[in-house]
């Protein structure tokens, strides 16, 4: 059957801020060295956690300095209303990133604001219902309320009021999640631009739910390797400016890379543990919806939980084998700067822009001993150059509750070699 002709979706700017650094060359640096930004963190310690290690961003990342430009009220904020209630919220760890991640993304993407019409998804925790009557509003702590859900895009720079907005919650799938949301809303006409952002910081509700799982690890996320034990969070956000490839010619922009495929799946089958069956079916819809039998690159979901891991490993050598697949490269980030939750798939997004930009596939950070994957897929310890591979990459999401999500992105001149 023939495919249908639709309008391309395009990436055009993408802001991160990880325990790497700020921007994604930061990140992209220290992806390609094999660092571990993993350390115990001692107020989760005295707040009575036995399993500690995390990428927490110090203090300095959000201190007022050269980097804080980002952070500053000009002229593109005059759509921010900051009333009092405004201010206090605009003070949390969440919010400025949000922020800073944001105005990285326009910043790439050559856009001063986001006008009206333009679409806004923003992704965490559902927020509470009584959120706005919190009685220890004006005490913003590091583990207070205000920062378990959120961002608002009412504390994005330069996003108009009048922007559509929508709140996503898919659990460590939502920021993928949203990103299917978005291309079936540009390639229904819906509108031009649209803005994706996610944040994740250390809260004590987000940190006890993720203890109770059992998930966490006691000595820091290794994923793929026979020895791990569990995943560990980090801090960071992620924004990602997403055009009409009509929008971007327009505007002169040349895209970083164009979002091919997308699938985006609710199985419910457990709380919590992976499905190989439909991360499979997950992983062979987005194949198909991109038109392509394979990938040139794999950025794996690879939490570091023993299970999980496994899984998935299984569900790419079942996608892989019947396909002739030999060796494609599989890694992932979350030994170097953690898992971040809802906004875990922006990493893997600049992980996979990073590949299509210079034909090097990045290795996993914490990996020494890689689980034995099968012939169709190779597991990299190490950073290795790829000259011959397809410019294509898979970029795997999944989340508790049977939140399941791939993308296919490719190399913007429409070449998939």
């Amino acid at each position: 059957m023939a495919r249908r002709s639709v309008p391309d979706t395009v990436i055009t700017g993408l802001g991160l801020i990880t325990a790497y650094g700020w921007g994604t060359d930061a990140y992209w640096s220290g992806l390609l060295s094999g660092s571990r930004a993993l350390r115990p963190h001692a107020d989760l310690a005295a707040a009575g956690f036995d399993r500690t290690v995390t990428a927490a961003l110090d203090d300095a990342h959000l201190a007022v300095t050269a980097h804080d430009a980002y952070l500053a009220v000009t002229a593109h904020d005059a759509y921010l209303a900051v009333t009092a209630h405004d201010a206090h919220r605009l003070h949390s760890r969440r919010s400025r990133l949000a922020r800073a991640a944001t105005a990285q993304a326009l910043r790439e993407a050559s856009l001063t604001g986001l006008g009206p019409g333009t679409l806004v998804v923003t992704v965490g925790q559902t927020p509470l219902a009584d959120e706005a009557d919190d009685s220890r509003e004006g005490t913003t702590t590091r583990w207070g309320r205000e920062e378990f859900a959120g961002p608002s895009p009412a504390d994005l720079p330069g996003v108009s009021p009048r922007a559509e907005t929508v709140y996503l919650s898919q659990a460590c799938a939502s920021v993928s999640f949203a990103l299917d949301y978005v291309r079936t809303w540009l390639r229904s006409g819906c509108g031009t631009t649209a803005l994706v952002v996610g944040t994740c910081v250390l809260n004590a509700y987000e940190y006890a739910g993720m203890a109770i799982t059992g998930a966490l690890s006691p000595t820091g996320a290794r994923p793929f390797d026979t020895a791990r034990d569990g995943t560990s969070l980090g801090e960071g956000a992620g924004a990602i400016l997403l055009e009409t490839a009509a929008a971007a010619e327009q505007r002169g922009i040349t895209p970083q890379a164009v979002l091919a495929g997308a699938a985006a799946r609710v199985n419910g089958r457990s709380p919590a543990a992976s499905d190989e069956a439909a991360i499979t079916d997950c992983v062979l819809a987005a194949l198909e919806d991109a038109g392509l039998e394979r990938v040139g690159y794999i950025h794996a979901h690879a939490t570091g939980t023993v299970q999980g891991d496994t899984v998935e490993l299984a569900a790419l050598g079942a996608v892989g084998a019947p396909r002739g697949w030999v060796a494609v490269p599989v890694s992932g980030h979350k030994g170097g700067i953690g898992h971040l939750m809802h906004a875990s798939s922006a990493p893997g997004i600049a992980a996979a822009l990073g590949f299509l930009r210079t034909g090097t596939a990045p290795g996993t950070p914490g990996l020494d001993s890689p689980e034995t994957a099968g012939r169709a897929i190779d597991v990299l310890t190490a950073p290795r150059r790829l000259p011959g591979a397809p410019r294509s990459c898979l970029v795997n999401s999944f989340g508790f509750a049977g939140n399941n999500s791939s993308l296919v992105l490719t190399a913007p001149d429409g070449s998939t070699r």
